[in-house]
């Protein structure tokens, strides 16, 4: 399958079936989803994935698996999806890499890639990040790639702020 973007060490795919295994894995585990509400189980990993395949068909983006180019590993995700925020269409830059990679700098390599697809090849104007506050990496990550604070909101009642970046 042709990649959507490459970086110098990675390789951004599609996702397909078979990526469930180690998608289920990554979510299932209390130290990786540590800013999250809980850990997932494999049934909403599995309707995580079918939602985000669907996402390929229209609007011909979504998150995309992450691959070493060296290796081919799995080592988390990153991509672009339409997003509903405090009533407003928005287009979400969304990363999550495996615990093992972390602060090796591929959140930031591969979430500039989709910021880059996001505003060249598909055309959207403008990127929002959705970011647990106590998140420190996270926003880091979204402020190395241009984003900026824009407010705090919340979604299921859970706390969260909002970077956003306009194509310019």
């Amino acid at each position: 399958m042709t990649p959507r973007c490459e970086t110098e060490r990675f390789v951004l795919r599609r996702f397909v079936d078979g990526d469930l295994d180690e998608l289920a894995a990554m979510v299932a585990d209390n130290d990786q989803m540590r800013f999250y509400p809980r850990p997932k189980t494999r049934e909403e990993a599995s309707a995580w994935l079918s939602r985000n395949l669907e996402l390929y068909r229209d609007p011909g983006y979504g998150i995309w698996l992450i691959e070493s180019r060296t290796s081919s590993r799995f080592l988390g995700y990153c991509g672009i999806r339409p997003l509903a925020l405090d009533d407003a269409a928005e287009v979400e830059i969304a990363w999550h890499v495996r615990k093992a990679c972390w602060g090796r700098g591929v959140a930031t390599e591969t979430a500039t890639a989709a910021r880059d697809a996001a505003f060249g090849r598909f055309g959207v104007s403008r990127l929002v990040a959705i970011i647990p506050p106590e998140h420190g990496a996270s926003r880091r990550v979204a402020e190395k790639i241009g984003m900026r604070y824009e407010r705090a909101t919340a979604v299921d009642g859970e706390p969260l702020v909002v970077y956003g970046i306009a194509r310019s």
